[in-house]
């Protein structure tokens, strides 16, 4: 198997076998492009195995659906999104796991299908801004999963009329009621860290749906 080494700053590629026409196209000093696929030699731990089968169960309550065949729909529908090939829980790597997970959770949050604030604790699971992003579209909670307002991270300025003012490029999050009044108790920065969240940046896509209270899309300048 080809491994990729660092020597003296530069990434090298051992051990990797190239047809004669491709090494005399090297040797006139043009380059080959070529697909780098990591191998992650970290097994699936217990802990992954066990989320991955318990965000199956959530999704299995909420929708009445067999277990198992969620979670094979699932490792089918992650497979033909990543381009990969489906693997066995019993056997797959940390890399595969992580995926499916971030996969899965992604699926419950574009459904709006609910899961335990416990089960996403319990496995200390943080949503990153693209995350964030879809839960501010559809009103829930970053921290519990319940109905959330959205909280301006970055102030827009007390007392303000917020369907006049500017939203642009300031950082907000999805939060219900009992996590705002956390949050502002507590501070933003102190509240951001506590949860390790990741506040999502309004464009102008989110700045009309929080004004508007609807969905526009916009042409990237």
């Amino acid at each position: 198997m080809a491994k990729l080494q660092k020597l003296h700053g530069e990434y090298i590629l051992k051990d990797y076998k190239l047809s004669l026409t491709n090494d005399m196209y090297l040797e006139t000093g043009k380059a080959l492009e070529v697909n780098v696929k990591l191998v992650d030699n970290r097994a699936i731990t217990d802990k992954q195995r066990a989320f991955i089968f318990a965000l199956c169960g959530e999704i299995s309550y909420y929708t009445g659906e067999d277990k198992e065949w969620v979670r094979m729909l699932l490792q089918t529908y992650n497979a033909k999104l990543r381009d990969i090939e489906v693997e066995s829980l019993s056997s797959c790597d940390m890399t595969y796991a992580n995926g499916l997970i971030d996969t899965i959770i992604n699926f419950c949050i574009d459904q709006e299908i609910p899961f335990a604030k416990k089960l996403i604790d319990d496995y200390g699971y943080t949503f990153d801004e693209k995350q964030t992003y879809s839960m501010c579209l559809k009103r829930i909670c970053v921290i519990c999963g319940s109905r959330a307002d959205i909280h301006h991270v970055d102030s827009i300025g007390m007392g303000e009329n917020r369907k006049n003012i500017s939203h642009l490029w300031k950082r907000a999050l999805p939060l219900c009621r009992q996590h705002h009044i956390e949050c502002h108790t507590i501070g933003n920065e102190a509240f951001i860290n506590k949860y390790q969240l990741s506040p999502i940046t309004i464009d102008k896509k989110m700045e009309y749906f929080i004004k508007k209270g609807k969905l526009r899309v916009f042409k990237e300048e």
